[in-house]
């Protein structure tokens, strides 16, 4: 009877070894893949704007609007040149929507002409660079709006924001999320003239909205 309790003990003790080990095994495993994924989530992802020609950005005549009061529109031309880049070495990204939109303040200037390229993956240590163009007219703006670009036409500076929005795809470990993440881009020109649009060339970061 004692050496069957004793062989139990034995065969109990091994058991909770074994699963001691496991145990330990997956706690580790588990919070090794946990600090990658804290480390490597797309939060650490910045787009940024390498370049941009605003070849139009100004007010026209003043027109009724339903309420029979007088509001000018806003003209807008605008090439962006936008860098997503994959700086680390073992993670793959698979972008599955994009979308981008400018703005003049919180006037909606609208979304990019083109269609831009998505779905597409991108491989570690990699860069894809976007064209996107805004071309068009805002009907009827606000006048504090057409005051504020009067005032930052005459002051030599101008500013535009470019909203990036992102559905993105990527796994680390044993982890495989999809996340949608937005950012924004702001962009500083000199008035453009007619025949001699502004250049942006000083390239930006662009940071999370979203």
């Amino acid at each position: 009877m004692g050496d069957e309790l004793k062989e139990c003990f034995q065969g109990c003790k091994a058991c909770f070894q074994v699963a001691w080990h496991c145990t330990q095994f997956w706690t580790t495993l588990s919070i090794s893949t946990i600090v990658i994924w804290l480390i490597y989530r797309p939060q650490h992802f910045h787009p940024s704007v390498d370049s941009a020609i605003l070849y139009t950005l100004n007010l026209t005549a003043p027109a009724n609007n339903t309420t029979g009061q007088l509001q000018p529109s806003l003209r807008y031309d605008l090439a962006v040149d936008v860098s997503l880049r994959n700086s680390h070495r073992g993670l793959k990204i698979q972008y599955l929507d994009i979308g981008t939109t400018a703005f003049y303040g919180d006037t909606r200037l609208g979304p990019s002409n083109d269609a831009l390229p998505a779905p597409f993956r991108q491989g570690p240590k990699n860069t894809t660079v976007l064209h996107p163009t805004f071309q068009g007219t805002v009907a009827a703006v606000e006048s504090s709006v057409a005051a504020e670009l009067e005032r930052e036409l005459a002051a030599g500076t101008v500013h535009v924001r470019v909203s990036i929005s992102l559905t993105i795809k990527y796994k680390v470990g044993l982890i495989k999320e999809i996340s949608f993440y937005k950012y924004d881009c702001w962009l500083w020109f000199q008035p453009p003239h007619v025949n001699a649009p502004a250049i942006f060339d000083a390239g930006t970061r662009c940071w999370l909205a979203k």
